[in-house]
């Protein structure tokens, strides 16, 4: 058993060691504030989320039900979390070969990786379920019985979601093993993660509080560990058997799936051949095509790239959907002035530009194999072209879907239509040439992990703490041009970003040419 937590201590480092030197911000006292910091911000919505799903239930008259509503919601989460981050423990590492040499079980070595997802799950319970037990115990009159429950609670309802993920990834690994489904996967995880936030965020601030008591009653029955928990929180202290004794089966389940995960892990360690490179030479295509193509393949082909890509680029969308579900986007709401309805489509459409910010990642993505890009017979200009029209090409492509959903739902007119879409085009050329000049003052080519490259590393902080500034702009303008129309101040602004970019482009030409030619030299 000693070997086994040995191996445990060995996994947790080894996984934070990689998270923080793979962010770029190094393993010092510096670096390990800055990932705490993040790890803080990161708590705070969801902590407000939980505090006010106990008030939503409070202002009905049910403050048990918020209890049950956050079991639910944090089992959903949690399974939701867990699947991919199985997935990518088991089945994206390559640390199974050297750890079969180890003179430890199979079922030990699993369980040592899936302690990692144990570790994170808990995380995410007590910062979801710690308010609302804080909160339902203050109000029956115990607050230390409240903390000491949901910190009982918020460590032992990880093991009924883990054990439902272990089975459904390997339920998964018969069709999701081999070729592109794992991109799939993830996608797909990713995506029912943020509707289920989004879903959540909606039902609260629904009018409908009978309809939300009737939900949150009708699934308790299929999750019995809810009830249980609700009496235990009321003072029932008789419930902490079943809930104990289901976490001990679910212990022993683990074991099972974990050696059997790790059977599947290490033959596909063996197994896996390497996959196809990509050559500039295949086809009598033009250059800059084929380095449009590469840049959209480097995305594409990796799971974390994609599915980042994807869920931000879908963010507006959700909001507009968002919006007509809540009765704010109606056109009877928006029907005061045209000016209104303008803002609203061109917020939408400009979303895309300000949060994908692919460009200063254009560098990065590429990691240890930006070699490549050295040997290849183009120019460097050329290169760093490509990578800005990669970046504009996916942003414009995402503004041209909003676009056409605002005029489908929106009575726009022309002019508004004209001025609006001019300003979105230059917004988007303007960031995609200044985020690159950032990833090639800081390339951080050495990431551990591809989450690394676009998540938590520095620049794509700096990037979108910079985007505030812009603000400048139509401030600017406002004041040299006083009582012009919004189509007017919207055309001007995205005249000045034009001339901006300009700019920026000579200056990408002249000596940002040079320090790129330097990378990696």
């Amino acid at each position: 058993m000693r070997k086994f937590f040995v191996l445990v201590k060995f996994e947790l480092m080894d996984f934070f060691s990689k998270y923080q030197s793979g962010s770029g911000w190094g393993t010092g006292r510096r670096g390990k504030g800055l990932v705490i910091l993040t790890l803080l911000l990161l708590m705070i919505p969801f902590t407000q989320m939980s505090i006010g799903v106990y008030h939503r239930f409070y202002g009905l008259g049910r403050p048990e039900l918020a209890v049950a509503f956050m079991i639910l919601l944090t089992f959903l989460l949690t399974t939701l979390t867990a699947i991919p981050l199985i997935y990518s423990l088991f089945l994206y590492r390559n640390d199974f070969q050297y750890l079969s040499a180890l003179p430890i079980p199979e079922s030990y070595l699993g369980m040592a990786k899936l302690s990692i997802v144990w570790l994170y799950l808990a995380g995410i319970n007590l910062v979801l379920w710690l308010p609302v037990s804080i909160l339902t115990g203050l109000d029956l009159g115990w607050i230390d019985r409240g903390l000491i429950t949901g910190f009982l609670i918020g460590i032992l309802t990880p093991f009924p979601p883990l054990i439902f993920s272990t089975l459904a990834v390997l339920a998964l690994t018969l069709v999701g093993v081999k070729g592109r489904r794992k991109n799939l996967i993830s996608t797909f995880f990713g995506f029912a993660l943020l509707g289920l936030v989004l879903g959540t965020q909606l039902f609260l601030t629904s009018e409908s509080g009978v309809g939300l008591i009737a939900l949150t009653e009708g699934w308790s029955r299929y999750y019995p560990p809810t009830a249980w928990m609700v009496r235990l929180i009321s003072g029932s202290r008789a419930n902490i058997i079943p809930l104990m004794g289901l976490t001990v089966g679910c212990y022993w389940g683990l074991q099972t799936g974990a050696g059997r995960l790790y059977r599947i892990a290490l033959h596909q360690a063996e197994t896996n051949s390497a996959p196809r490179s990509f050559s500039l030479f295949e086809q009598p295509k033009s250059k800059y095509r084929q380095l449009l193509r590469r840049n959209l393949l480097i995305i594409g082909k990796q799971p974390v790239f994609l599915m980042n890509t994807l869920l931000t680029l879908v963010v507006p969308g959700l909001i507009l959907l968002a919006g007509f579900l809540a009765g704010d986007f109606t056109p009877e709401n928006l029907a005061e002035g045209q000016n209104q309805l303008t803002l609203v489509w061109v917020g939408l459409a400009s979303a895309p530009a300000l949060l994908v910010n692919l460009s200063v990642t254009a560098i990065t993505r590429e990691g240890k194999a930006f070699w490549e890009t050295k040997v290849l017979p183009v120019t460097t200009w050329d290169n760093l072209r490509s990578r800005i029209g990669t970046t504009i090409l996916i942003n414009l492509t995402a503004s041209m879907v909003m676009l056409i959903l605002a005029l489908l739902c929106f009575p726009l007119t022309i002019s508004s239509v004209i001025s609006g879409l001019f300003f979105v085009v230059m917004l988007t050329v303007f960031l995609a040439h200044s985020d690159l000049v950032l990833n090639i003052y800081r390339p951080f080519l050495n990431w551990s992990h591809p989450a690394a490259a676009i998540k938590n590393n520095l620049n794509v902080i700096l990037s979108l703490a910079s985007r505030p500034l812009l603000t400048v702009i139509p401030v600017l303008t406002v004041f040299c041009l006083p009582g012009a129309s919004l189509s007017a101040i919207l055309f001007y602004s995205g005249l000045l970003l034009f001339l901006l970019t300009l700019l920026v482009r000579k200056f990408l030409q002249t000596v940002m040419v040079e320090k790129f030619d330097q990378i990696g030299g």
